[in-house]
C-alpha cells in the first residue's frame, strides 16, 4: 500500500504533566505503523480512510471537544473523541486522563486508544448501536494491544 494518509498530530492545549514530546513522536511513528493494518482490515459501510491524504489529530481539552461537540453534535458535554470524516479527529486528553484516573488504567494508553477509536471511525466502522460498537472495537482492541507506545 503506497498511497498512505499522512498523520498530523498537534497538542492544542497545555501539555498535561503524564505527556510529553517524546511520547507525541512514539505516537506518530505507531500510528503510522498502524495504519497499513488497520487499511487491510476489511472496510467499514462508512470508509474513507483510504481516500484521505492527510489525517489531523488535535489533541485537546475538555472545554474546547465540549465546544466541537455542542456546535456539530448539539451536545454540551465534553466527550473522549469526535471523528469528522474529512480526516480530522479531535480528542481530549482531560476526559482519557478522568477516564484513566477513574478506572486504573494509564492515561497515554487511554489517549491512544481513543485516537485509535477515531481512526476506526474513519475506516467505516460505527458505534450507534451495541452491535456496532462490538465490532469497532474487535477492530479496535488488536490494534491498541499491538502499536500502543505503552
Amino acid at each position: 500500500m503506497t498511497n498512505l494518509p499522512q498523520i498530523e498530530l498537534a497538542l492544542h492545549a497545555p501539555m498535561p504533566t503524564w505527556l510529553n514530546e517524546e511520547m507525541l513522536d512514539s505516537f506518530r511513528f505507531a500510528l503510522t505503523d498502524m495504519l497499513p493494518v488497520l487499511l487491510s482490515v476489511p472496510k467499514g459501510s462508512q470508509h474513507v480512510l483510504s481516500f484521505l491524504p492527510c489525517i489531523d489529530i488535535a489533541l485537546v481539552d475538555d472545554p474546547t471537544i465540549a465546544d466541537v461537540h455542542a456546535r456539530f453534535l448539539n451536545d454540551p458535554c465534553p466527550t473522549d473523541v469526535i471523528t469528522f470524516p474529512y480526516g480530522e479527529i479531535i480528542v481530549s486528553c482531560d476526559t482519557a486522563e478522568r477516564y484513566a484516573m477513574e478506572n486504573g488504567l494509564n492515561p497515554v494508553g487511554e489517549l491512544f486508544r481513543y485516537i485509535v477509536h477515531g481512526l476506526t471511525h474513519l475506516h467505516g466502522y460505527t458505534d450507534a448501536t451495541e452491535e456496532e460498537r462490538s465490532t469497532l472495537f474487535a477492530v479496535q482492541e488488536p490494534l491498541v494491544q499491538r502499536f500502543s507506545p505503552v
